[in-house]
């Protein structure tokens, strides 16, 4: 049996994503999930298991399937007695990481639209999952990109026009990302569109440029509009990033290998997933790639 195997969840958005943080004063009344010290959207720990647990009664077949409760944990009534009537219960081998923005969306005045991502995107990137790639220094008023998204020797990112060059690192860089997903949109065009800015103006871009939707609640009975709230998405086409660690089994009854009853929720490596709310109005489906440490 493996010990703390690692895995790599490329999580990429096929529709926005909203991922809620409560209601705000602000003028977004529902604002998405952000980091506190960079202000990145972040997909917490806590919804990606819940997600993964859901997956895993679907895949076993039962809610009450011991599998799941090695793997996630019991819930509070699926905790046993011991001989001595006291709660017998066992924390799950898998440890879920948050799910970390990798490369972001952006409309581009050339080729349409643009990934963008950034030297300290790309640094915790590397410290999380081991990957080895020389990282780019950028310029806050530079970046670096193809001819597919720079005119000449500038790229216009939504309205503000950057300095552009382009070098075999961010070559290097796309091939990176693209191994974390499977999307055939992603693999056809990142090598392509990928820009690599300062981090300065990735978290602008992050900040400003997420979608800001109008919703509405209607009255059944007198159909007129009795509620106007502001929502923010994280837009289609986001990748994000989680590393889960399966720790060794803690349950001496059951002695399964948690990391291949893991792997067994991705039977072809990717799954479709809903995160986040509003799954009803199409919010949240995301394709979900699965990558073992020592197994690309």
């Amino acid at each position: 049996m493996k010990s703390n195997q690692q895995f790599l969840l490329g999580i990429y958005t096929r529709s926005p994503l909203h991922v809620g943080c409560g209601t705000s004063v602000d003028i977004v009344d529902m604002p998405v999930m952000r980091e506190r010290i960079t202000n990145f959207p972040v997909i917490p720990s806590s919804s990606l298991k819940g997600v993964l647990r859901q997956q895993a009664r679907d895949g076993f077949e039962s809610e009450k399937s011991p599998i799941v409760n090695l793997l996630f944990g019991n819930e509070d009534d699926e905790a046993t007695k011991d001989e001595n009537g006291k709660t017998k219960a066992y924390a799950g081998a898998v440890i879920t990481g948050e799910g970390k923005l990798l490369a972001f969306p952006v409309r581009s005045l050339k080729g349409c639209f643009a990934w963008i991502t950034c030297p300290t995107v790309l640094r915790r990137f590397q410290r999380d999952w081991g990957e080895s790639f020389d990282v780019p220094d950028i310029g806050v008023d530079a970046c670096i990109a193809d001819d597919a998204v720079a005119s000449g020797s500038t790229v216009v990112l939504e309205e503000y026009p950057l300095e552009a060059k382009n070098d075999e690192s961010r070559k290097i860089v796309a091939e990176a990302i693209a191994k974390v997903c499977n999307d055939p949109v992603c693999q056809a065009e990142l090598d392509k569109r990928l820009v690599i800015v300062s981090d300065e103006n990735f978290q602008h871009f992050v900040t400003a440029c997420t979608e800001i939707v109008a919703r509405i609640q209607m009255n059944p009975a007198t159909r007129t509009n009795e509620q106007l709230f502001n929502q923010e998405n994280v837009p289609c086409e986001a990748l994000f990033y989680s590393v889960c660690t399966i720790l060794d089994n803690h349950r001496p009854d059951d002695q399964s290998d948690a990391g291949a009853k893991f792997r067994e929720l991705f039977p072809s490596d990717k799954a479709f997933l809903q995160i986040g709310g509003d799954e009803t109005v199409g919010l949240g489906l995301c394709e979900v790639t699965l990558t073992e440490k020592g197994g690309e």
